[in-house]
């Protein structure tokens, strides 16, 4: 039975009257989005996977409410992981009628209407509007960890996985005297020694405190601590923000669930959005048991599961399945028509993989599909330098995906669903960076064990994260999907290894096909024609 309208939906429009969008858009709704966006519970939570219209069942279920009452814009606040994605949120809320805040100066009042923005920017909001009623000086933020760690450690090399396991330390609320501890219990993998990361972690804690500076995480750490420490302005800021929504919610990790639930306060009005099956952050501090468990902190949650992925086809959804495997949190089944199978090939070595990919991308293009609607994906950057190097020797344009700085916590972010730019030109991406993104035509290279999953992933949450990151990556593609990978490859220094197939590509196999890629029926002359044109566009 088909649940009822979602309220506050105007009337059919009139000769002559343009169509509202937002009733445009509730009227293609299927039954599960028509009822989370219908939805009269205050505390929802909605299992949203891969391709089932997350972001637009979480806009229309924010403008319903404000349109019919039970939401003041003035209250509500919508937070996601990058600034980008907070954007593509504000122009989808502009769309449906609502009136959306524009962002305040420190100590300054926001515009009236709905806030949007990473969780990082709402505590930096608290922490400034404290600060403003104390009379004190708002907080500088210090939002590049990986410069002053990198001048600390003394090894441009060692850096970045120094930073990492900072930033891990301080998502689990973690000082440097607890940060040994704290790896033991997690099982973590250790991937610098425990007492570099430690004599870091300290001398980079002093270097914050001597220029009375915080950085990122400790915006998320202090705001929570003003709410659960001072009543007065935790009263205020729960009248304040009175309705939160947040995205991505898998994505969460300890520091910032502790500031989401301390501004929820005594309140239940909350919108969760997130997919358990798409948790590729626990290296960085995410913890997808936070959504799974979110029913033990909220009573009275409804769960909505969105169970359709209207972007895939069915025979790219059965082969993501198939690489993520036996879950608790069954995959969307498709909705789309049907296209063809995905192709599974073993290559020699890496050079004639990435000869391949030029291939595959030549015959696409002689095909009409442009550029920009083909990516290539792969599990680190290192992967990805033959393949440029195939790509510019063919004279073929590519770009390499923007992605987020310091992963979903970072101030920045990932893009929209199609890459920013009207260069059209393939995109290469990692795995991570392609999280949010879509394209046509989607070769994923280099499945070999070691790399899918990552060699530093042993078993239990690691692993299966790594599982989860595979089933990102297929999901990136709407009809066409390649994968592919080397038994020879070329490591650093030049050496030739011989390389096995991922554990998980025989499953993926199965219910693909099997070789090279066949080439369409084109003509040798009409190809040529064709590539040259599309190199002109």
């Amino acid at each position: 039975m088909e649940p009822p309208p979602a309220t506050g939906a105007r009337p059919a429009g009139r000769p002559g009257v343009p169509p509202d969008p937002y009733d445009q858009a509730v009227s293609t709704l299927t039954a599960a989005q028509h009822q989370a966006v219908a939805s009269t519970a205050p505390a929802l939570c909605i299992i949203a996977g891969a391709g089932s219209g997350k972001t637009r069942v979480l806009t229309l279920r924010a403008a319903r409410r404000i349109r019919d009452g039970s939401a003041d814009a003035d209250h509500t606040v919508i937070c996601t992981f990058t600034r980008k994605a907070a954007t593509e949120l504000r122009h989808r809320l502009t769309r449906y009628g609502v009136t959306v805040s524009t962002p305040a100066p420190p100590g300054g009042a926001p515009g009236p209407g709905a806030r949007t923005g990473t969780l990082h920017q709402l505590g930096l909001t608290l922490l400034r509007r404290h600060a403003f009623d104390a009379g004190q000086a708002p907080p500088s933020v210090a939002e590049r960890r990986d410069e002053t760690i990198r001048g600390l450690v003394g090894d441009p090399a060692l850096a970045p996985a120094v930073a990492a396991e900072i930033g891990w330390a301080k998502a689990n609320r973690l000082t440097p005297g607890s940060y040994a501890d704290g790896v033991g219990r997690a099982g973590r993998p250790e991937l610098v020694p425990v007492g570099t990361v430690v004599k870091a972690f300290t001398s980079y804690e002093g270097s914050l405190a001597r220029r009375k500076m915080l950085d990122l995480d400790d915006v998320l750490l202090r705001s929570a601590d003003l709410l659960l420490d001072d009543g007065t302005f935790a009263r205020h800021m729960h009248w304040r923000y009175r309705h939160l929504s947040v995205d991505e919610f898998q994505d969460v990790n300890p520091a910032q669930f502790r500031l989401i639930m301390a501004l929820l306060g005594t309140r239940q009005d909350l919108c969760a959005v997130g997919d358990p099956n798409q948790a590729i952050y626990g290296w960085n501090g995410a913890d997808p048991g936070l959504i799974a468990d979110l029913g033990d902190h909220v009573p009275g949650l409804e769960v909505v599961r969105l169970d359709e992925n209207h972007r895939s086809t069915p025979q790219v959804v059965r082969a993501a399945a198939a690489a993520l495997g036996p879950t608790g949190a069954v995959p969307p089944r498709s909705a789309a028509a049907d296209g063809p199978l995905p192709v599974v090939t073993a290559y020699d070595d890496d050079e004639a993989e990435a000869d391949g990919v030029v291939a595959v991308v030549s015959d696409r293009a002689a095909g009409g599909m442009r550029w920009s609607d083909q990516a290539v994906l792969a599990r680190t950057h290192d992967q990805l330098a033959t393949v440029r190097r195939a790509l510019t020797r063919a004279g073929i344009p590519h770009r390499t995906a923007p992605g987020p700085d310091g992963g979903p916590t970072g101030p920045t972010g990932a893009g929209p669903r199609r890459p920013p730019g009207d260069t059209d030109a393939v995109e290469l991406a990692t795995f991570h960076r392609a999280k949010g993104l879509e394209w046509t035509s989607v070769m994923v290279v280099g499945l070999e064990d070691g790399f899918v999953p990552i060699v530093h992933a042993g078993a239990g949450p690691a692993r299966e994260e790594e599982r989860r990151l595979l089933y990102v990556a297929l999901t990136r593609a709407s009809t066409d999907l390649y994968c592919s990978w080397a038994r020879v490859r070329t490591m650093g220094g030049g050496r030739r290894v011989e390389r096995r197939p991922s554990p998980w590509l025989a499953g993926v196999a199965r219910v693909s096909r099997t070789g090279p890629l066949k080439p369409s029926p084109v003509d040798t002359g009409r190809r040529i024609a064709a590539i040259r044109a599309a190199l002109r566009t």
